[in-house]
C-alpha cells in the first residue's frame, strides 16, 4: 500500500571557496530549508524475493546566499535568495530483504534537473543536472533488547550543467545511525556519515580543476511512534554537524520527517 513521508530540512553552511554557476565564489555564508512530500507504493506481489517498491520526492526550497564573487576585474559582493520548486527525485525500483533480525535494501534514485535555475542568478534551487545514486542498506533491530543499527552506502553518478560546462565528480556517500528504544514507541539514537567525491570535477566551468570534496559529521537523533496511531505514524528528528569538510561547505544539518502509513 501507501506511505506518506514528510521531509524538513533546515542547512546552514559556510566556505571559503567555490564554484557555483561556473563562477568562482569566496567567502560563502548559506542557510535553506526544503519541505519534501515523498510518496511510496508497496506492491503486493515480491520481485525477486523481496519486497518491491517505487517512490517519487518533490521538494520546495528556499536558499539565501551571501558570497563574494571573484573575476577579472575582482571581486564584488553578492547577496540572494529564491524560492522554488528544486529537483525532483524518482526511485522506479526498491528491494526489501527481511533475515530474522537483519534487513536489506536496494535501490537507485534519479535525480531530475526540474529545480529552477539560470546561470545567471547567483543562487539556485535546482543543479541543472541528472544524477544516478544506487545505495546499498542494511539494518539490524533486536526487538529483545531495543538495539538497532543502520549503514546506507550510495554511489552517486552525475552528468555535466550544460549551462556552465562544469561536470561534478562521482561522490561514494555512507550514512550510519545507532537506536536505542527506551520504550516501545521512543528511542534515541546517534548519526553520523561520511562523504567523499572519488574522480575530479571535469569540464571547461571547472576552473578550480579537480576540486574533489570530502567530509564527515555526526550528531544526535530521535524516533516517536504515538501510540493513539497504532504504529501507522512515526516522527524522526535528527541534527548533524560537520567536524571536517575539505573543498566543501561546512554546514549543520536538521532534519525532521512524518512517516504516514495508508496500508493495503
Amino acid at each position: 500500500g501507501w506511505v506518506y513521508q514528510n521531509y524538513n530540512i533546515f542547512y546552514d553552511a559556510n566556505v571559503n571557496q567555490a564554484v557555483l554557476q561556473g563562477r568562482v565564489n569566496a567567502d560563502i555564508d548559506t542557510f535553506s530549508y526544503a519541505n519534501m512530500s515523498a510518496g511510496i507504493y508497496t506492491f503486493e506481489n515480491k520481485v525477486l524475493g523481496a519486497t518491491f517498491s517505487m517512490a517519487a520526492f518533490v521538494p520546495i526550497a528556499y536558499v539565501d546566499l551571501d558570497a563574494s564573487l571573484v573575476g577579472q576585474a575582482g571581486s564584488v559582493s553578492v547577496s540572494d535568495s529564491v524560492t522554488g520548486l528544486a529537483d525532483i527525485s524518482i526511485r522506479p525500483a526498491s528491494f526489501y530483504w527481511g533475515f530474522g533480525n537483519w534487513s536489506f535494501n536496494l535501490y537507485e534514485n534519479i535525480v531530475a534537473p526540474t529545480g529552477k535555475y539560470d546561470v545567471n542568478d547567483a543562487v539556485n534551487v535546482g543543479l541543472n543536472h541528472w544524477s544516478f545514486d544506487t545505495v546499498f542498506a542494511m539494518t539490524y533491530f533486536n526487538p529483545d533488547t531495543g538495539f538497532d543499527f543502520s549503514m546506507a552506502t550510495g554511489f552517486m553518478i552525475n552528468t555535466e550543467n550544460d549551462d556552465t560546462d562544469y561536470e561534478t565528480g562521482n561522490e561514494l556517500h555512507i550514512d550510519v545511525m545507532f537506536n536505542q528504544f527506551l520504550s516501545e514507541t521512543f528511542a534515541l539514537g546517534l548519526k553520523g556519515y561520511y562523504y567523499k567525491q572519488v574522480s575530479g570535477d571535469s569540464g571547461s566551468g571547472a576552473v578550480l580543476g579537480d576540486f574533489e570534496g570530502e567530509s564527515y559529521g555526526v550528531g544526535p537523533s530521535l524516533l516517536w511512534v504515538p501510540t493513539t496511531k497504532k504504529g501507522n505514524f512515526s516522527v524522526t528528528a535528527s541534527w548533524l554537524h560537520d567536524l571536517d569538510a575539505t573543498r566543501r561547505l561546512e554546514a549543520d544539518y536538521a532534519l525532521v520527517t512524518l512517516n504516514w502509513v495508508f496500508g493495503g
